[in-house]
């Protein structure tokens, strides 16, 4: 059901698009397709209210005719539209042809460095540049095309790993993150074998799964424990809170840290921790700005006077947060 949103928002577009036209039939048609699609309380709204009108006596005045004053009569929900605020929060925002092949080529990409479209010897400053002019041209707020969102979520990971040099080094080992193509272990096996190998068919067999758990076990000797955390884990040892010097972030380490970390290593590993925090705290915060517009929106929709107090009442503290690291950058 989730893989249909972005044709749904096409159907809703359309829809709008034909409303401006004064196409009413061509316009349900879409919301209902919408509907089927991916329901979404916007075209919920707007079909309902074009059903109701359809259905109302003395609602037949042709679009192109105009009334004796010369001025084009409006249905009512036309009228309706103008004369509520809330109704404009149907209209979909628009996008270009240049986002939407944006978005998709961000989809496509097959590993971190091609999402930031960066040499693998690339220096921090070019992760850094090129996370900066990708974020501001994919970010939700001024991308409106479809999956733009998912985009800008997995640029944020491309940076978050490659801009961390432990985490980047365990990518670049492991490739994690990203799907990649097993090797045929059985490919050209099959037309050689014989009924009565059937001993050395079952080794044959066999040798995928030895190798695999080889590879495994090599895994773990070699990718050695990460550091820090931002949060307490015990499993992992990272039980020691520290604090960063800069920005004040609490985050937890292994007993044998301190002398493991010393001068320009430690002030590495609090810029990591620092670039992290700062990452997790502008996702959260855009998370709760997203979480009260969606329902301020149902307050209006519904009249809920509840919604609307909820609404008011949250307290966003990511977003209280992301202001205070914002006053420390400034020098506040």
């Amino acid at each position: 059901m989730e893989g249909n949103r972005d044709e749904a928002v096409k159907c809703l577009n359309i829809a709008v698009k034909a409303l401006d036209d004064g196409e009413k039939d061509k316009a349900i048609k879409f919301l209902r397709k919408a509907e089927k699609l991916y329901s979404t309380e916007k075209a919920k709204v707007l079909l309902e209210r074009l059903l109701k009108n359809n259905a109302s006596p003395g609602n037949t005045t042709p679009h192109c005719r105009k009334s004796s004053t010369g001025v084009d009569p409006k249905s009512s929900f036309q009228q309706e539209a103008e004369n509520q605020d809330s109704t404009a929060s149907f209209v979909q925002k628009g996008f270009t042809k240049e986002q939407a092949e944006g978005v998709q080529r961000i989809k496509q990409c097959k590993d971190f460095y091609e999402v930031l479209n960066v040499r693998k010897d690339a220096s921090e400053e070019d992760f850094k540049k090129a996370y900066k002019q990708l974020a501001l041209k994919f970010h939700p707020d001024k991308n409106h095309a479809p999956g733009a969102t998912d985009a800008f979520k997995k640029i944020g990971n491309a940076y978050a790993v490659l801009s961390n040099p432990e985490k980047k080094r365990q990518y670049d080992f492991s490739g994690e993150g990203e799907p990649s193509r097993g090797f045929d272990f059985y490919r050209g096996f099959e037309s050689d074998m014989k009924p009565e190998d059937g001993g050395f068919s079952m080794y044959i067999q066999l040798i995928p799964i030895v190798v695999l758990v080889l590879v495994s076990i090599l895994s773990q000797l070699l990718v050695s424990t990460p550091p820090y955390s931002l949060f307490s884990r015990p499993s992992s040892g990272h039980t020691v809170k520290r604090q960063t010097e800069n920005l004040h972030v609490d985050y937890f380490v292994t007993a044998d840290f301190n002398s493991e970390y010393t001068h320009s290593a430690l002030l590495k590993i609090e810029k990591s921790v620092e670039d992290d925090y700062v990452s997790n705290v502008r996702n959260n915060c855009w998370k709760e700005r997203q979480t009260q517009t969606d329902l301020l929106y149902a307050a209006k929709v519904y009249r809920d006077q509840r919604l609307q107090k909820k609404a008011e009442l949250m307290t966003k503290t990511n977003c209280k947060e992301l202001d205070r690291l914002n006053l420390l950058f400034r020098g506040g």
